[in-house]
């Protein structure tokens, strides 16, 4: 992963990190000429020290926690670690 310096905007901070345009061009954010499209936002949530939530509108809706798939995948992760709650679940390893 490609690391970049945080920069100073106004009284914004603002860093970019992405692996060249890659992540992008799936989602629709680059025009016809490798371009970011006009007015992009992106809403950025600290979730604990050190990392940072980036979601990006669709149809002027941020995406929920809920249907971020990373969430998901620390939730399972948190929950299996507790066992399942005091559950017990098994696991299938």
């Amino acid at each position: 992963m490609p690391h970049r310096r945080l920069r100073t905007i106004g009284t914004d901070f603002v860093g970019i990190v992405l692996e060249r345009s890659g992540f992008l061009e799936p989602d629709g954010f680059l025009d016809e000429d490798g371009e970011l499209t006009e007015n992009t936002t992106a809403f950025t949530e600290r979730l604990r020290e050190r990392t940072y939530l980036v979601r990006v509108p669709e149809n002027d809706q941020v995406p929920a926690l809920h249907e971020c798939a990373p969430i998901w995948r620390v939730a399972g992760q948190i929950f299996l670690e507790n066992d399942g709650a005091a559950g017990g679940v098994s696991r299938a390893d």
